[in-house]
């Protein structure tokens, strides 16, 4: 599937850069993605050709599109110190209201049957919770999600289904926070925690995150996800 470059007006103002694949003619659930701090780069490529090959739209938003230092970072240690400045100073709430934006805007494309789901990497994983208190989605899907213990306060009001995943060597998600969110998703009918033994790392869905890729539990975690989405 072709990953295309689009926009959605922000509703402060400016034009939100985003990638977007559709899977073809009949209208499709919309997953809309929010990448790691790394940006938009081409393993969100990948993740969004590999939700139009399962038959969803797949639209990942750049919620760093305003700083100074816009666009993708490498991994190396330079672009780690980057990314984590360009972090401190992108808003948790500037960056829900692009995605609020964007799920609005692809909900009412004529591709779209109306349904949407929000998926999170590292970074993105905190968004799947409030969007799925705020926004009225279908879905609430994480891997690796970084920072999720700030935002468990939103978890009563979830109307969705929860699917967050995480390895058990996640230097990012001690097990005491993974315990803590497993806690904290009793609260929902319908929420799991699923976690991927044997030293799996931090970033284990995503081939640019070099040695932690783990591929077996990437294709689990897929097969789980598709699952999900296939009953929303």
């Amino acid at each position: 599937m072709a990953v295309i470059q689009t926009t959605v007006t922000a509703s402060g103002g400016g034009e939100i850069p985003c990638i977007a694949a559709f899977p073809g003619e009949e209208r499709a659930t919309a997953v809309v993605v929010v990448p790691s701090i790394f940006g938009v780069d081409g393993d969100m490529a990948m993740v969004a050709e590999r939700l139009a090959g399962e038959g969803y739209i797949g639209v990942v938003l750049d919620p760093f599109w305003r700083d100074e230092d816009a666009g993708v970072i490498g991994h190396d240690e330079e672009g780690r110190a980057r990314a984590f400045a360009r972090l401190d100073r992108t808003p948790f709430e500037q960056a829900f209201g692009d995605l609020t934006d964007v799920i609005e805007n692809v909900r009412l494309r004529e591709e779209c049957n109306g349904k949407t789901a929000v998926m999170g990497f590292c970074y993105g994983g905190p968004f799947a919770i409030v969007a799925g208190a705020k926004c009225g989605t279908q879905a609430g899907i994480s891997y690796h999600g970084s920072f999720v213990g700030n935002y468990l306060d939103s978890v009563p009001d979830v109307g969705c289904p929860l699917s967050f995943h995480w390895g058990d060597n996640d230097r990012a998600a001690p097990m005491e926070l993974i315990d803590e969110v497993k806690q904290s998703f009793t609260q929902l009918d319908d929420a799991e925690v699923f976690l991927y033994p044997g030293g799996v790392e931090h970033g284990y869905m995503l081939p640019g995150h070099g040695a932690a890729y783990n591929e077996a539990a990437a294709e689990q975690s897929w097969e789980r996800t598709f699952s999900l989405l296939r009953r929303v």
